[in-house]
């Protein structure tokens, strides 16, 4: 016998049991992702990237809208999230391209790593935010000479580069990696950027300024034990290497350190320095950044086949599909969702896990999107799961169902 409320929660139970079957039929199956041409999320801490300070404050940066909303929002407040969208790629030495380091393996084979896209970024003195600092920034890193060990999809795959003696430092990082600093603050306001020394007279920002990005040459191993050594734990590095990637964990690292700026880019990598200071008193300083290949997950607005955004509507269901990885659970915590590139916005609440599927609920006013009737909405959520991988998840068929 059982009571008439646990009927009803039964029955619910049974039915959100069956989402998984009805509330995809855009897919055939859900794309997990990728591991070496895809979108990167910082590392399970939300850490900022940064890099050694030179003969300047640090520079610290936000390649995902889970880093910008834990290190920037509690203090700016909201910031757009189509601000943050670093990828990875690994493809083919250039045409008539030399390496001048040994390979890894007898079975490794070398390729490029391209790193880049839109970020966040601010100076930093210790941990504390430069006032007035943060700005829109612009990520383009590429490591020369990679060597692949291992099919990418095999599961066991790892991408690295390491440095050898007096190899040239643009031999290592193209001479074109750089971090971009843009004239525009975060948020968006009428002023512009400032404390960034070098960039112009008074610090402030009023044309693109960039900050070469990559390493010294060093002239033996000793050295590059001192700047590189392995580890440190848990972090897989072995010594001299200044990037790594490892399928299994989807891991992806990168050690580097900052020039001067230049208002002219590209800027000039032999100011490039990876330690403060002078005589005994030099402290190494190398930077760089750990993060997560991200998994990606299809999804649905307001379930079944609707794909209808209505922007004045209350809470409304977002249903993602994690059939890809079995057995998942999404953290609520750190789901965000945001429209638009607008600010994120954290659910309501998440339903626990049924058949491979996990529903969050969002208010659709906070998202303030702004849209005509069969308009495109692009919706991105991003999260967690209980493993620490991290996702993202849209819905591709999306359309506006109010006039605005």
């Amino acid at each position: 016998m059982f009571s008439k409320s646990s009927v009803f929660a039964v029955l619910a139970l049974a039915a959100f049991a069956c989402l998984g079957a009805l509330l995809f039929p855009q897919v055939v199956q859900a794309q997990e992702g990728c591991v070496w041409d895809c979108d990167l999320g910082s590392d399970p801490f939300f850490n900022p990237w940064g890099n050694s300070p030179a003969s300047q404050l640090d520079i610290a940066f936000c390649i995902d809208q889970g880093c910008v909303f834990q290190n920037l929002v509690p203090t700016l407040g909201p910031i757009p999230s189509s601000s943050t969208d670093v990828a990875i790629v690994v493809s083919d030495l250039d045409p008539l391209q030399t390496c001048t380091n040994p390979l890894s393996t007898p079975t490794g084979a070398y390729r490029n790593v391209t790193i880049s896209g839109p970020v966040v970024a601010w100076l930093q003195n210790g941990s504390a935010i430069v006032s007035g600092s943060p700005a829109q920034a612009s990520l383009f890193i590429k490591i020369k000479c990679a060597t692949l060990d291992g099919a990418p999809g095999s599961g066991t795959s790892t991408v690295t580069r390491a440095v050898v003696p007096k190899e040239l430092r643009t031999n290592v990082f193209d001479s074109s990696s750089r971090i971009e600093i843009s004239p525009f603050s975060i948020p968006n306001s009428p002023s512009h950027p400032s404390g960034w020394t070098g960039c112009s007279n008074n610090g402030v920002v009023t044309s693109t300024c960039a900050f070469p990005l990559g390493v010294v040459e060093f002239n033996n191993s000793t050295a590059i034990a001192k700047v590189l050594p392995a580890g440190p734990a848990p972090l897989p590095y072995l010594a001299g290497e200044v990037f790594r990637a490892d399928e299994s964990t989807r891991f992806v690292g990168v050690r580097d350190c900052k020039g001067a700026a230049d208002v002219t880019p590209p800027a000039d990598p032999t100011t490039i320095e990876c330690s403060s200071g002078s005589g005994g008193n030099q402290v190494v300083s190398t930077g760089g950044g750990q993060s997560l290949a991200l998994l990606f997950f299809v999804g649905n607005w307001s379930g079944a086949n609707a794909h209808t955004f209505n922007p004045t509507k209350g809470s409304n269901s977002y249903d993602i599909d994690l059939s890809t990885v079995p057995n998942a659970v999404v953290l609520q915590e750190t789901v965000l969702a945001s429209a638009n590139g607008g600010s994120p916005i954290p659910p309501k609440n998440c339903s626990p896990p049924g058949q491979n599927v996990q529903r969050c609920f969002f208010d659709a006013r906070p998202l303030n999107v702004t849209c005509q009737q069969g308009q495109h909405v692009t919706l991105l959520v991003t999260g967690e799961l209980q493993d620490g991988r991290k996702f993202q998840s849209t819905d591709s068929q999306l359309q506006c169902s109010n006039s605005q």
